[in-house]
């Protein structure tokens, strides 16, 4: 009972804005992320990739055969003077209830400092009992920084509460994430971040990354509702990057994940 309970709740708030195994080794803290994954975690973050990108990720919750997993797809592509384009796709779920999110997103500066970012959405849910629907929205977000070391995102998903078409016409997640990154030195940056679901309690996301050398990155975090404990590598090569994550809950396990960035 515990672990249906459990996979339920991450089914309803995963798939949203926490892509990518550095974040997912990081407690989910992405707001604030201006890698190509941000075309999914917070649009306005795009604006400030310099070059086209790609990646994918994936999560298979708790080892459970047959359970829960979660798969990444995005795309970044800087457009001279106009900002940049992002396309996202992501399935969550299992055989008996799953979700497919396909986002096309665009991220521009409004200054130095400052972006802004939009996606709209197409989200399909399926469920072996009920059916299928589908519904569309959009997310909405923005990236603040201050000065070298400080950097503030927001970001809001579905804040119409669309609803999808199945017989009992379930309402979408309405989602607001708010945080921030410290960055004190290359080498070291903390990032903390609160996401507020309006049908569900706060959750508290927390992670730090230090850049030990060159070539490698070791990751930590924290996140609450449900409580795990996060960590995780990043490996670069030249262009590439291969990210590796595990979260930690103390009565369902590990839940492993896997990252793959690369830079054109």
């Amino acid at each position: 009972m515990l672990m249906v309970c459990t996979l339920c709740k991450l089914s309803a708030q995963t798939g949203y804005s926490d892509a990518g195994a550095r974040s997912n080794s990081m407690g989910n803290a992405s707001v604030t992320f201006q890698d190509v994954f941000s075309a999914q975690n917070n649009q306005a973050a795009m604006a400030f990739i310099e070059a086209p990108a790609a990646g994918i990720s994936t999560q298979n919750y708790f080892l459970v055969e047959g359970g829960i997993s979660s798969h990444y797809g995005v795309f970044a592509m800087p457009i001279q003077k106009a900002g940049v384009f992002g396309l996202s796709a992501n399935y969550t779920g299992d055989n008996t209830f799953n979700q497919t999110k396909i986002g096309l997103g665009y991220g521009r500066k409004l200054a130095e400092n400052v972006a802004v970012g939009l996606q709209l959405d197409y989200v399909g849910t399926k469920t072996s009992e009920v059916g299928s629907g589908a519904a569309f929205t959009f997310d909405i977000g923005v990236l603040y920084q201050p000065n070298k070391v400080l950097s503030i995102g927001a970001k809001v998903f579905n804040p119409v509460r669309a609803k999808n078409n199945l017989d009992f016409e379930e309402e979408l997640p309405s989602i607001i994430n708010v945080g921030f990154a410290y960055q004190p030195s290359e080498k070291i940056m903390v990032c903390i971040e609160g996401e507020q679901n309006l049908q569900d309690d706060l959750r508290i996301k927390s992670g730090v990354e230090y850049h030990i050398i060159d070539q490698l990155y070791l990751r930590a975090g924290y996140l609450s509702n449900p409580s795990m404990f996060t960590t995780g590598i990043g490996l670069k090569i030249k262009t590439l990057q291969l990210d590796l994550s595990s979260q930690f809950h103390q009565q369902l396990g590990v839940t492993p994940g896997l990252g793959i960035r690369y830079e054109f």
